[in-house]
């Protein structure tokens, strides 16, 4: 019996570049640890809170607002919100970028999953990818994401013109990749 395999071809276009790009983020996110992550806005929330008790407890005691604490707690919590207010801008504007400036990712890419792995191709670019490498395939509503330890590679649905070819698609990831493979 031959193994299955699937060859899809699409062209990036910058919108839905842009929302593989926050669709990957979030999957680093939820597989970087959740222990680290709760301990950043646990950090953060003792920061705020102790800063506000400083505040009250000083303003109490004078009966006027303490200026330096203030700024001393204001100026930091005020640039973790901006930092996080303009990190969707920033990305944005990042994605726009690297479509600009990279010839490669204007070219039509041709994905192959096959018995060796997943292979990209494009006009000026080749990537081969054993399935042992990938950590995990995740399908979200409008992508695959290729997850490996240095970089994520992501697949459009559209790519798969037929339903029962994305059908096909799933199956294949299954097949290969087994338990890493978290299709529908």
């Amino acid at each position: 019996m031959t193994r299955p395999s699937a060859m899809l071809r699409w062209k990036v276009q910058a919108d839905e570049h842009y929302r593989a790009v926050r669709t990957l983020q979030r999957e680093h996110r939820r597989q970087k640890r959740r222990i680290w992550r709760e301990l950043q806005f646990v950090a953060l929330a003792v920061f705020a809170l102790i800063a506000l008790a400083m505040i009250a407890r000083q303003w109490r005691a004078t009966h006027q607002p303490p200026i330096a604490f203030l700024w001393m707690f204001g100026v930091p919590l005020l640039l973790v919100a901006g930092y996080a207010a303009t990190r969707p801008i920033a990305l944005k504007r990042a994605v726009k970028r690297q479509l600009g400036d990279d010839p490669s990712t204007q070219q039509e890419r041709r994905y192959t999953l096959d018995g060796a792995g997943l292979k990209i191709d494009g006009e000026s670019f080749h990537v081969e990818m054993p399935w042992a490498k990938l950590i995990v395939v995740r399908e979200t509503n409008e992508f695959f994401l290729f997850v490996t330890r240095k970089s994520a590679f992501y697949l459009p649905k559209r790519a798969v013109v037929w339903p029962e070819r994305l059908e096909d698609v799933r199956e294949l990831l299954a097949e290969y990749l087994g338990d890493r493979a978290d299709v529908r």
